[in-house]
């Protein structure tokens, strides 16, 4: 399936309000949610504001949300927020992730997956 919208080839996304539209008529079991940063203040963040507004869209669309991060993301504030962590059921990064910061996710109930 392919979203209509303004397609952001840096992204490799479509957004904008058509993208938004037609995935209010979709939902999904599993939804796989990159970001630019993550914390336990903020979550899931990004510099770009309708990238932001799509991801936090499909979030209320899925029935579990996954994040997806490399360890140098986690533990930086992005610009603009797309879902907080509490809404965020696994978190998928590295081991090069700071594990003080792991161990607070697991601690409000974060599933942690290092790959």
């Amino acid at each position: 399936i392919c979203l209509g919208g303004l397609y952001l080839p840096e992204y490799q996304a479509t957004v904008g309000p058509q993208t938004v539209a037609d995935m209010r008529d979709l939902s999904a079991d599993i939804v796989f949610i990159g970001c630019d940063g993550l914390t336990l203040e903020t979550g899931l963040t990004t510099p770009h504001v309708l990238v932001a507004e799509v991801g936090a869209t499909m979030a209320t669309r899925a029935g579990r949300v996954v994040a997806v991060a490399d360890g140098s993301r986690i533990g930086r504030r992005g610009f603009t927020p797309i879902v907080p962590l509490d809404a965020v059921d696994v978190l998928i990064t590295d081991a090069t992730a700071e594990r003080e910061e792991l161990g607070r996710a697991r601690e409000l109930g974060l599933e942690i997956v290092l790959a």
